[in-house]
C-alpha cells in the first residue's frame, strides 16, 4: 500500500509539471524523457536477471504503449485543464483494468468493481454537462471526455501488460523500466530527428519543469511495478489512482485551474470509485 500511495502522488506530482510543459509539444517530451533514461540507467545496471532476453521481445510493446499514453496526454493537457482530464481519466484506469483481467485472466468483475463502474459514470456526466469555455465550440467538455477515455485505455493496457511481464515473467522492474526507458528515447529521437535543437533547447527554457519530470515519472511507475510483486494488480491500480485527489488539490492551488462544483463533483465520485473497488 505504502509503494502504491507514494506512486500516485509522485503521478500527480509529474502530471501537473507535465501540464505546464504541454504547449512545448515533442520537444519537452524528448527532453524529459533523455533525463529520466540518464537518471535510471546506472541503477539498472546488474538487474538483467535470467529473463532478461525474452523480456528485452516484449518491452516494444511496453514502450509503444507508454509513448501513446504521453503523446495522448500532453496533447489533452495542451488544450484542457488538468481538472477536465486527469479526474476521468485515473479514475476509469483501474476499471478498465478490472475489465482486461476478468477478459485475459478469467478474474470476473466483484459487486464493489460494478459499483465503481457506476460512479464512474456519473463523474462523466458531470464532467459531459460542464460549460466549454469561450471560443472552445469545437474542444468543449465532450472532447474532454473522449480524451481522457483515451488515455485510461492506454494507461490500462500498459499497467497490465507491464503486471503481466513483471509478476508472471518475472522481469526486474529496474531494468523493465531502463530497456522501456531506452526504446522511448530512440522512438522519440527518430520522430523528433528533424527537430533536436529544439529538444535540447528545453534544458535550458524549462530546466525545473524537466527536472521534475525526469524524477518523478520514473519513479511514479518503478514504485507501482514495486507494489505488483506484493498485491494484486487491480488493487494495486486503484490505489494508484487515489493520485486524482492530489491532482486536483495540485491544480487548484498551484495552476490556479477553477474548481467548480461539476469538476469537485466528478472528483469526488471518481475517488469514491477508487475507494469502492477497495472493498
Amino acid at each position: 500500500m505504502a509503494l502504491a500511495l507514494g506512486s500516485a502522488i509522485a503521478h500527480a506530482g509529474w502530471n501537473t509539471t507535465a501540464k505546464r510543459t504541454a504547449t512545448e509539444g515533442l520537444p519537452a517530451l524528448w527532453a524529459s524523457s533523455l533525463a529520466a533514461f540518464v537518471l535510471v540507467a546506472p541503477l539498472a545496471i546488474g538487474h538483467a536477471g535470467a529473463a532478461a532476453g525474452r523480456l528485452m521481445l516484449l518491452t516494444p510493446i511496453s514502450t509503444l504503449l507508454h509513448t501513446a499514453y504521453a503523446v495522448c496526454l500532453q496533447r489533452a493537457y495542451k488544450r484542457f485543464d488538468v481538472g477536465q482530464i486527469y479526474p476521468l481519466s485515473r479514475g476509469l484506469a483501474p476499471v478498465l483494468v478490472a475489465f482486461a483481467g476478468a477478459v485475459a485472466l478469467g478474474q470476473w468483475l466483484r459487486a464493489p468493481e460494478w459499483a465503481a463502474v457506476l460512479l464512474l459514470a456519473a463523474a462523466v456526466a458531470l464532467l459531459m454537462g460542464e460549460h466549454a469555455k469561450p471560443g472552445e465550440a469545437v474542444a468543449g467538455p465532450g472532447r474532454a471526455v473522449l480524451w481522457s477515455v483515451a488515455i485510461a485505455g492506454t494507461i490500462a493496457a500498459y499497467t497490465t501488460f507491464d503486471g503481466f511481464a513483471v509478476v508472471e515473467l518475472g522481469a526486474d522492474p529496474l531494468f523493465f523500466y531502463a530497456f522501456g526507458a531506452l526504446l522511448q528515447l530512440v522512438l522519440l529521437t527518430v520522430l523528433m530527428r528533424r527537430r533536436l535543437p529544439e529538444g535540447v533547447a528545453q534544458f535550458r527554457r524549462r530546466p525545473a519543469a524537466i527536472g521534475l519530470l525526469a524524477v518523478l515519472i520514473p519513479l511514479s511507475y518503478l514504485l507501482g511495478l514495486f507494489a505488483t510483486l506484493h498485491a494484486p494488480l487491480s488493487l494495486v491500480a486503484a490505489l494508484r489512482s487515489s493520485s486524482l485527489l492530489w491532482a486536483g488539490l495540485i491544480a487548484f492551488l498551484v495552476l490556479r485551474e477553477p474548481l467548480g462544483p461539476r469538476r469537485a463533483g466528478a472528483t469526488l465520485l471518481a475517488a469514491a470509485a477508487v475507494v469502492t473497488m477497495l472493498t
